[in-house]
C-alpha cells in the first residue's frame, strides 16, 4: 500500500512538472541568471564611469556665498612717537559682517593628455565591460546546454536500466519455471535473483543524480516560478554545423571571434592609456578661471551694501621634484603595457591549443558514437539468441547473464557517447564564439 501511494505521488509530480525545452531554458536562464545580472550591472557601472570621465572637457562653473561675523576685529598697534610720552594706538581693522557672493569659472586649457587619456581609458573599460557581459553569457548558455543534455542523458540510462530490471526479472522467472521441470539449478535461480536485485541500487542512484542534475539546471536558469520541470524529449545526436570544414579555416574565425581574444586586446589599449596618464603627470598643466563676485562690509547686518568686482586668470603649473614619484608611475606603467602584450600572447596561443583540442575531442567522440552504435546492434541480437537458446536449454544462465549484462553496458556506453559528443560540439562552438549564432557552416 506504501509503495503504491508513493508511485502515485510519483506521477502526480511528474504530470505536474513542467516541461522545459532547451531553447525555453536558455531564455529563462539570460532573463534570472545571477551571474549576467551582475554583469549588466558591472556595464551599467562602466558607463556611468566613461560619462564621468567625459565631463572633465567641459568648464567647471560654481556659485559661492559667504557670510562672516567678527565678534573680535583684529587690532593693529601703532606707536607713532616711538619712545616719546604719547602711548601706543590701538586700531581695529575691517567691520563686523563681511559678505561675499559670486560666481567662478575654471576651464582646463592643457594636462599633458591627462584628461583625453582619462575618457580613453573610461571608454576601454565599457567595451572591457561589454565584452565580459558576452562572455559570461556564452558562459550560462553552454552550461545550461550541457546541463539539459545531462538531464536527458540520465533519463535515458535510466530507461536503460530499467530495460535491463525487467529483463532481469524474466530471466529470473523463466529460471523458476525451468528449475520446476527440471532443466535448470537451483544455481541458475540464485544467479538470475543477483542479477535481478543488482540493478535496483543501481536505478535509484541513476534517479538520484537525474534529481541532482535537474537542480542543477533549475539553480542556473534561476526562475522562481519553476517548481518541478521536465526536461523535453530524449537525448539525440545534435548536428555539428563545422563538419567538413578544415582546422585552419575554424582557427583563423577563432582568432577573429574569440571573446577573450577581444578582451587582451582591450587591456593592451588600456596599460596605453595608463602609460600616457603616466607621462601627463610631468607635463605642465595650464588652466583658465574667471570669478565674478560681490562683496559687502558693515557694523550691521541691514546695512551691507555689495560692490562688484570681477577678474580673469591664466594659471601655469609644473611639476619640478616630488622624490621620484612621477618617475616611478611611468616606469609601472611601461611595465604594466609590457605585461598586457605578454598576456594578449599567452592567450593567443592558448586559443590556438583550445580551438584544436575542441577539434580533436570532436572527432574522437563521433567516431566513440559510430564504433559503440554497432556494439549495441551486436549486443541486442546477441542477447536475442541467448534467449533463445537458454529457453531451449542450449544455454546456460551464465552465458545468459554474460549477453544480457554485455547489452545493457553496450547501451549505456551508447547514451553516455551521444552525451560526450554533444557536449563536444557545444564545446566546439564556445570556442569559436559560435554558441549564439543560427547553426551554418563557416563560409
Amino acid at each position: 500500500m506504501k509503495k503504491m501511494f508513493l508511485l502515485i505521488l510519483l506521477t502526480a509530480t511528474l504530470l505536474s512538472a513542467r516541461e522545459l525545452s532547451l531553447q525555453e531554458a536558455e531564455k529563462l536562464a539570460l532573463q534570472n541568471n545571477l551571474q549576467i545580472k551582475l554583469s549588466e550591472a558591472s556595464l551599467q557601472r562602466s558607463r556611468a564611469s566613461s560619462r564621468e570621465a567625459l565631463a572633465n572637457f567641459f568648464p567647471s562653473i560654481t556659485s559661492y556665498y559667504q557670510i562672516t561675523d567678527n565678534f573680535e576685529l583684529p587690532v593693529n598697534v601703532i606707536d607713532l612717537d616711538g619712545d616719546g610720552p604719547n602711548p601706543p594706538m590701538e586700531i581695529r581693522m575691517g567691520k563686523q559682517f563681511n559678505s561675499a557672493t559670486g560666481i567662478q569659472l575654471s576651464y582646463p586649457v592643457f594636462t599633458g593628455g591627462a584628461i583625453i587619456n582619462g575618457q580613453l581609458m573610461a571608454t576601454a573599460a565599457v567595451n572591457l565591460s561589454e565584452l565580459s557581459l558576452q562572455d559570461q553569457i556564452n558562459t550560462i548558455v553552454h552550461t545550461i546546454r550541457v546541463l539539459y543534455y545531462q538531464v536527458q542523458m540520465l533519463e535515458s540510462l535510466v530507461d536503460a536500466t530499467e530495460t535491463g530490471l525487467a529483463s532481469a526479472g524474466e530471466n529470473y522467472e523463466l529460471a523458476l519455471t525451468l528449475e520446476a521441470v527440471g532443466k535448470a539449478t537451483r544455481l541458475d535461480v540464485l544467479q538470475a535473483k543477483v542479477r535481478y536485485e543488482s540493478y535496483k541500487p543501481q536505478l535509484i542512484s541513476l534517479k538520484n543524480q537525474k534529481i541532482s542534475a535537474i537542480n542543477n539546471l533549475k539553480t542556473y536558469i534561476n526562475d522562481p516560478s519553476l517548481e518541478e520541470i521536465r526536461v523535453n524529449g530524449r537525448l539525440e545526436q545534435i548536428p555539428n554545423p563545422f563538419s567538413g570544414i578544415s582546422g585552419d579555416v575554424l582557427l583563423e574565425k577563432a582568432l577573429q571571434n574569440r571573446l577573450d581574444l577581444q578582451m587582451a586586446e582591450q587591456q593592451k589599449k588600456l596599460a596605453g592609456f595608463q602609460r600616457n596618464l603616466a607621462y601627463s603627470s610631468i607635463l605642465p598643466k595650464v588652466q583658465v578661471a574667471s570669478a565674478l563676485q560681490w562683496q559687502g562690509n558693515a557694523d550691521a547686518f541691514a546695512d551691507l551694501k555689495y560692490r562688484r568686482s570681477s577678474n580673469v586668470s591664466l594659471s601655469v603649473s609644473l611639476p619640478l621634484f616630488n622624490g621620484g614619484k612621477n618617475a616611478a608611475g611611468i616606469q609601472k606603467a611601461g611595465l604594466g603595457l609590457k605585461e598586457a602584450n605578454y598576456r594578449y600572447e599567452q592567450v593567443a596561443d592558448y586559443v590556438n591549443s583550445d580551438v584544436d583540442a575542441a577539434i580533436r575531442k570532436v572527432e574522437e567522440t563521433h567516431s566513440n558514437v559510430l564504433a559503440i552504435a554497432d556494439v549495441v546492434s551486436q549486443a541486442e541480437e546477441a542477447l536475442r539468441l541467448s534467449k533463445l537458446l537458454y529457453e531451449t536449454g542450449s544455454a546456460t544462465q551464465l552465458e545468459l547473464m554474460s549477453t544480457e549484462s554485455a547489452y545493457i553496458s553496450s547501451r549505456s556506453n551508447y547514451i553516455s557517447s551521444l552525451f560526450q559528443y554533444n557536449v563536444a560540439v557545444e564545446g566546439l562552438k564556445k570556442s569559436l564564439n559560435q554558441l549564439m549564432t543560427k547553426e551554418r557552416s563557416i563560409q
